[in-house]
Order: structure tokens, then sequence, then C-alpha cells
């Protein structure tokens, strides 16, 4: 083992912790969102605004029960909606309620990471 990548995936993981605290509070603060929660609807909008959910999971790298809790308040708040597709996988839809919420909140964001 070697002690001096462990400490750089630590420190790596510190900086990616706060990023991710200065979005969270951002996002949360102007749009209601979570960091997690503006990825996941940028990973839809970039599907053309739906996706399998097994597929967002996998994109996602989450395991499908997470994103379900994920989806949950998201769905309850009117941006993405669960549907059963045509093949009876389940399939996110973004709706135009949630990408009109990710258009505005993409400016919060990549203001955020440029700080």
């Amino acid at each position: 083992m070697s002690e001096e990548a462990l400490q750089a995936c630590v420190a790596r993981h510190l900086v990616h912790a706060a990023l991710v605290s200065v979005l969270d509070n951002e996002l949360g603060t102007h749009h209601g969102l979570s960091w997690a929660d503006f990825v996941l609807l940028t990973v839809l909008d970039a599907a053309d605004g739906s996706a399998p959910a097994m597929e967002l999971a996998r994109t996602l790298r989450t395991p499908a029960s997470h994103l379900l809790l994920r989806l949950l308040p998201l769905e309850k708040t009117g941006l993405v909606e669960r549907v059963s597709g045509a093949d009876g996988q389940r399939r996110v839809t973004l709706r135009p309620q949630g990408r009109r919420r990710l258009h505005e909140a993409r400016y919060t964001a990549a203001n955020a990471c440029t700080a």
C-alpha cells in the first residue's frame, strides 16, 4: 500500500467535498436544488429529457435505490416524472418546470465552479 497515494486520494476527496458544499449552498439558496439534483437534471437534459431509470442510475454511478430516494422529492415538486415505458421499463422524464429550473440554475453553478 502506498501511503502517498492514499493521502493524495484523501486530499482530492476533501477538495471535492469543499466544492460540493459551495455548490449545494449556492444552488440550494437560489434554486432549491442540491448539486446532486443539478447533475441528475443535467444528465436527463442531455438525454433529450428522458432515460430508463436503470441507465440513469448507471450513468450517475449510484445504486437504483439511491436514485429512487433522489427522485422522490424532484417528482413531488414537479421537476421530473417517473413513467413506465412501452417496454415495461421505468423511465425518468424531465418535466418542463425541471428544464426551466435547470437552465436558471446553470449560471449559478457555473459561477460557483469558477470561484
